[in-house]
């Protein structure tokens, strides 16, 4: 399994950035799709395309309890926070209905404030962030 992500630098030093094109998504029916975490990498610019069999989903699977697991995808770009501080591979699950919970990754002096600015507060408030070893997670209440 690569370590490319979408809009990563061509691995050939072409100057292209790295894509992930969908055919025949049915995530819609059963998410996450084959077709979707089946894609292989190719470059924008010079063509160059990931070896068969090296695709790499565009998320994780992560349990929540025994026998009950979730997908977080990695479909955010990274995000600048200033003073060599960032979050990146975040994304959330809203399918609670009422809360919006971020999980992702960050580097360098991160704190809950940054995260609560980076990515709002909810209309009832929050829980967290969490912050432990270069992962957070963080839940927005919306209703």
């Amino acid at each position: 399994m690569s370590n490319l992500e979408e809009g990563d630098s061509c691995p050939d030093n072409c100057g292209g950035k790295i894509h992930y094109q969908v055919e025949n998504c049915y995530c819609h029916i059963s998410p996450p799709c084959s077709a979707c975490t089946d894609a292989l990498a190719t470059c924008d610019r010079c063509g160059w395309k990931e070896p068969e069999g090296k695709s790499m989903p565009n998320g994780d699977f992560v349990a929540l309890a025994p026998g009950l697991w979730t997908w977080i995808s990695h479909k955010k770009p990274s995000q600048d926070l200033g003073d060599g501080k960032r979050i990146f591979d975040y994304d959330y699950d809203s399918s609670s209905g009422s809360t919006m919970v971020y999980r992702g990754r960050y580097e360098g002096n991160v704190t809950a404030k940054d995260i609560i600015e980076a990515l709002g507060d909810g209309s009832f408030g929050h829980r967290g962030p969490i912050l432990r070893n270069g992962h957070f997670t963080y839940t927005k209440i919306t209703d």
